[in-house]
């Protein structure tokens, strides 16, 4: 019984992840003026601090307005100052 929990804790894990995109030189000032570093910066902070204490959302989840509200509330909460914020929002809207 305990392999299949975990494999199924596996899979769970992986779908929640499986929206996400690794960015690319496609993404690079799609919607908002990003480099390709910015964009990478933003995906790893979105992962390691967004993702400590809850699910992480598809890019494409929100519109780019919602993302902006959501990271103003969340921020704070994350200890993300402006500059890493903003990093986020960037490779969260040049999905």
């Amino acid at each position: 019984m305990k392999p299949v929990f975990l494999a199924l804790i596996f899979v769970g894990a992986v779908a929640c992840t499986s929206q996400l995109y690794v960015p690319t030189e496609k993404n690079v000032n799609k919607v908002e003026v990003a480099s390709l570093s910015e964009l990478q910066q933003g995906h790893d902070l979105y992962i390691n601090n967004c993702g400590k204490c809850h699910k992480l959302y598809s890019p494409g989840s929100r519109s780019n307005i919602d993302w902006k509200k959501a990271l103003n509330v969340m921020a704070p909460k994350a200890k993300i100052d402006n500059d890493q914020m903003y990093l986020i929002y960037r490779y969260l809207v040049n999905r």
